[in-house]
């Protein structure tokens, strides 16, 4: 008795592991999950080859109406499976959680999921992924703002995301996907999703017509794949080997990933510098005794405004130049021992 939380892998039966098969095959009941991922129908009658009792489970059955499931488990070997890893999704280790709570055992077989794939595949290093985002099949204009917010964020900080399209109802698509966010790129304005953006396309991870593309989301935007699922990557700070492997496997033009930053990521750099500087300066003040060192601080003090004034004006150039100047000022009054302070906060 208890449930076994089983991942079948990426969609093609190929994938499902022997511990996967053997643990369905020892199930009493196993409740196939059908809506946090879609399966070729050779994979679930497969699944009904080998299981004595499958059922096919919507997000009623394993959310609002898991109790069915769980007072299963009490009598008999539950296995609930789903495609991938089963805990990417949340609903499943919300599952696990109240049967512990019961008192009812669990053990987990893994698989192999397309949010590890998908890093894998790209060319990118996987310790450089933020926070991964769904984009859901509805035009709920706040669904896309807040999965636009979570790229912006991650792009601040150097890294990438992955954004995982809804399956839903046949499925979300690239081109369609990539129209709803630059809809609104046309309000927000940050070049996050610019004609000439760079970003990953990748279609059916793991089937035989799979495909993954690097390039321009102009280019992206009218391009053809093979049917969902399909997934995106948003790049952050790119590696030298990033850039290659983007250039060299996945195609993308050389001229549009040698000029590749991030949004944001070199604005915030220049923020930090900026808060820096101010920092010191305000707790350095005018103490110093000599008329010299306070007109030197004056002068630091001027290229700090003049640097704050660029960044508002978006001239990124000349504030990064102007708070290197106020920063080279400070560094040099405290190398010479005229002033003590500390850059760490």
């Amino acid at each position: 008795m208890g449930i076994t939380f089983v991942g079948i892998g990426l969609g093609p039966r190929r994938h499902i592991t022997e511990a996967a098969i053997e643990s369905i095959k020892a199930a009493d009941m196993v409740f196939l999950d059908t809506y946090t991922g879609t399966l070729p129908n050779e994979t679930v009658e497969f699944l009904r080859t080998i299981s004595r009792h499958l059922i096919l489970a919507d997000r009623y059955l394993l959310e609002d109406g898991v109790g069915f499931v769980l007072t299963e488990a009490t009598k008999k070997d539950v296995v609930i499976a789903v495609q991938g890893d089963p805990f990417i999704a949340t609903t499943h280790i919300s599952i696990m959680l109240e049967a512990h709570k019961r008192g009812i055992a669990c053990k987990v077989i893994s698989g192999i999921s397309s949010y590890s794939v998908a890093a894998s595949l790209s060319g990118l290093q996987a310790y450089k992924f933020g926070r991964a985002v769904t984009l859901p099949i509805e035009g709920n204009i706040e669904h896309v703002k807040s999965v636009y917010k979570s790229i912006s964020e991650n792009m601040s900080r150097g890294l990438h995301t992955l954004v995982f399209l809804d399956t839903k109802d046949g499925g979300l698509t690239i081109p369609v996907a990539l129209g709803r966010l630059r809809e609104l790129e046309s309000t927000l304005r940050k070049g996050l999703v610019a004609d000439d953006r760079l970003v990953i396309a990748l279609a059916r991870l793991g089937y035989e017509d799979g495909l993954i593309r690097a390039g321009r989301v102009a280019e992206l935007v009218t391009a053809s794949f093979p049917e969902p699922p399909h997934m995106l990557i948003f790049p952050g700070k790119l590696h030298f080997l990033e850039r290659e492997a983007l250039i060299r496997l996945l195609g993308a033009p050389r001229e549009c990933v040698e000029a590749y930053e991030p949004v944001g990521y070199e604005v915030d750099k220049v923020r930090r510098y900026i808060d820096a500087c101010e920092r010191v300066l305000s707790k350095l003040g005018s103490s110093a005794k000599e008329t010299k060192i306070n007109e030197v601080l004056s002068i630091a003090k001027s290229y700090l405004d003049d640097s704050k004034f660029f960044l508002k004006s978006g001239d990124l150039f000349d504030s990064l130049a102007a708070i290197s100047y106020c920063e080279g000022l400070l560094d040099t009054l405290r190398i010479m021992g005229y002033v003590e302070f500390d850059w760490k906060p």
